[in-house]
């Protein structure tokens, strides 16, 4: 599903990453581990056109990501990746089921349409009693999972998923790694998680080491 051949990236003298070879299927997580300041966030970047690789390439499926334009990679983010991250990234000042259904009325979609599949997705990770709460009124973990129900909404190829669970407490984080990976590879998308945490680590179906922007070692299946 995805996958990054050579990738290289520099910041001026500092090494990002360092000619990183990485793969991962529909249906699988995979969790990237290393030091802080390693290249994990970098590689993530990268692999999902946030950022162009000063070397490598970069595929989703037959389309190489690192060669298409700003316009292009912003509409393939839009409409075939998820993202959650650590601090959740809601606005305020929205309830849940439009802070979900916001990227597809973006993308188009009619604002009862939108916020139908918002609703829907919003209980199937446990929270149809939610819908009209903003993200004030959730706890870390809900709120957490609203990042998540945003991320499925548009049934993207690809989840990507930094420091998921690094705001909240042992137990909430692994009922939510356990939500994101569950909900994402039963939808058959691929998901990739950048983390520190051995724990997070183990829910997923492998792990990549990142140490110096290479690849230290790839463990086989943890899960």
């Amino acid at each position: 599903m995805l996958s990054g051949h050579g990738l290289v990236k520099h910041y001026g003298s500092v090494v990002g990453l360092a000619g990183v070879d990485v793969a991962v299927r529909s249906g699988e997580a995979l969790a990237v581990m290393g030091p802080s300041g390693n290249g994990k966030t970098t590689l993530l970047h990268v692999l999902a056109g946030i950022l162009t690789p000063d070397q490598g390439e970069v595929w989703l499926g037959s389309e190489r990501v690192d060669q298409l334009n700003d316009a292009a990679r912003t509409v393939l983010r839009r409409r075939r990746l998820g993202f959650v991250f650590q601090d959740n990234q809601l606005l305020a000042e929205l309830p849940a089921d439009e802070n979900v259904a916001l990227p597809l009325m973006v993308d188009g979609l009619s604002r009862r349409e939108a916020i139908g599949r918002a609703r829907a997705t919003l209980a199937q990770v446990g929270l149809a009693a939610e819908v009209g709460r903003r993200p004030g009124e959730l706890s870390g973990g809900q709120a957490q999972r609203v990042a998540i129900a945003r991320a499925l909404v548009g049934e993207p190829q690809v989840v990507f998923a930094d420091e998921p669970t690094g705001a909240l407490d042992a137990a909430t984080g692994s009922q939510v790694i356990d939500l994101l990976v569950g909900a994402a590879t039963y939808r058959g998308a691929a998901v990739v998680v950048v983390t520190h945490d051995n724990a997070v680590a183990a829910r997923c179906h492998r792990a990549l080491h990142i140490v110096d922007g290479r690849v230290s070692d790839a463990m086989g299946a943890v899960r």
